[in-house]
């Protein structure tokens, strides 16, 4: 499950990290501290001349969908079964994307609350969410581009966080997971066998729970009281 992240960069730090060109992201606003269901963040899709980062909104919306309400509750895709899902299927085979991000969020249920930690890469730098994307057209005419993080079950040191983190590629399958013409037989593998990377956490502050809010404090590490689970 990935239901936050971040992406804690400018345009230009993102096109650099990702080769991509970013003239479409010239009115997204950048950086963000606590992205959330329905916000629009930069994608990156193969293009004419290269890669292209552009903005979507997060939530996967099919184009036969009647409403694009539709997409704040398909905001991830398993990966072990998207190829059979028929929302996704179509996607997955056409229109895959890349979802640049420095961390993501999970929550711990404690006596107080439910407290929030930021996961990302030891020095916090970009990587790469494996996605697919969709155009959904209203019939007034405009068009919405959407797309779903897939995501796998969790490596063994976050497990006791949450049970799923988001698919995380090596640059090295970038191309493969981006090009049009890749076989399913290959897009499978590069899901089921990319090694999960080197991911460390630490908890911050329950602000980060109200969807609004998005301050750079969000991703600040946070002492946190000795505290029991609750039970169940």
């Amino acid at each position: 499950m990935c239901g936050r992240f971040t992406v804690a960069e400018e345009a230009g730090a993102i096109g650099e990290a990702f080769g991509a060109a970013v003239e479409p992201l010239r009115d997204v606003r950048l950086p963000r501290y606590n992205v959330a269901p329905t916000d629009e963040v930069p994608v990156v899709i193969a293009a004419s001349g290269g890669r292209r980062a552009g903005p979507m909104r997060w939530g996967l919306v099919p184009h036969w969908a009647e409403s694009p309400k539709v997409g704040a509750r398909m905001i991830n895709a398993r990966s072990e079964s998207v190829l059979k899902r028929r929302a996704y299927r179509e996607s997955f085979l056409a229109r895959r994307c890349i979802v640049p991000a420095d961390g993501f969020y999970e929550w711990e249920a404690r006596d107080s609350g439910k407290q929030p930690y930021w996961i990302h890469r030891p020095g916090a730098g970009l990587f790469a969410m494996a996605a697919i994307w969709a155009l959904w057209r209203s019939p007034a005419g405009p068009r919405l581009a959407s797309f779903s993080i897939l995501t796998r079950g969790a490596p063994p040191g976050l497990g006791w966080l949450h049970d799923r983190v988001p698919v995380i590629l090596p640059e090295g399958v970038w191309d493969d997971w981006l090009a049009r013409g890749t076989t399913p037989r290959l897009l499978t593998s590069i899901l089921a066998h990319t090694p999960h990377p080197e991911l460390c956490l630490h908890p911050v502050s329950r602000a980060v729970n109200r969807a609004g809010y998005d301050e750079p404090d969000c991703v600040a590490e946070l002492e946190l009281a000795h505290e029991s689970r609750p039970e169940g």
